[in-house]
């Protein structure tokens, strides 16, 4: 009875969430909460719970009115990227050679997560633009169900991509050197950056300026969930 009691506890405060949505009157901090309460539930329960979790935070996160497409095309527009690069590492131009590393470095780090994702079991709402960069939104529901270390392994595909693209680069630049040094600096940098975004999530560092460090890095995610574990 003490489940059954918890779970409609949840919904209640989910249910009222979604009306102050709606009325336009949400507080911030009553999600947190709410999650908060989740976290206490067994896993039968929180999948239960997953389309509702989904719905609600569409809208939260909607609230921001970025600009937004299908998840679909959003996937299409990275595996292109990727396909354009692979393609031009091979060219003798030094200036082809060279945009294939800078589109291998926009796209590598949310296509290793997405698809992580997908294989793990995430689904995706849409795609939207934070401020010049595109993000995946997750179907919230489908990412709160995975077990533990399901959620830690999402987080870390997402952060290798980029020091991974700029390793690339400085093979396919290597008859460069000046390139080549650039890009391994740059590989050494991004990870030495994934590494202090995790330490100050660790340590309890919760915002850069005025945004919040899991909002701008997947290392900072990484950080809270094992946290939380």
């Amino acid at each position: 009875m003490e489940k059954k009691r918890s779970i409609l506890e949840v919904r209640q405060a989910m249910d009222q969430i979604e009306r102050d949505l709606d009325a336009g009157i949400y507080q911030v901090g009553g999600w947190q909460k709410c999650l908060a309460q989740i976290k206490d539930l067994d896993e039968g329960a929180s999948s239960m719970l997953s389309p509702d979790l989904t719905r609600i935070s569409n809208k939260l996160h909607r609230r921001n009115r970025f600009p937004e497409v299908q998840a679909w095309m959003g996937f299409v527009f990275e595996y292109v990227l990727l396909a354009t690069s692979i393609l031009l590492m091979t060219a003798e131009s030094t200036l082809l050679r060279l945009v294939s590393v800078i589109l291998l470095a926009l796209c590598l780090q949310p296509l290793i997560k997405i698809s992580a994702g997908l294989l793990l079991g995430v689904r995706y709402a849409y795609v939207f633009l934070w401020y010049v960069e595109p993000r995946f939104k997750m179907q919230f529901g489908t990412y709160q169900r995975l077990e533990k270390w399901k959620k830690l392994a999402l987080q870390l595909s997402g952060s290798i991509g980029t020091p991974i693209a700029l390793l690339v680069g400085w093979r396919v630049l290597d008859d460069e050197p000046l390139l080549a040094a650039l890009c391994l600096a740059g590989a050494i940098g991004a990870l030495l950056m994934q590494v202090a975004a995790f330490a100050a999530v660790w340590f309890g560092v919760r915002k850069l300026g005025p945004f919040l460090l899991t909002n701008l890095t997947t290392p900072a995610l990484l950080a809270k969930e094992w946290k939380e574990r």
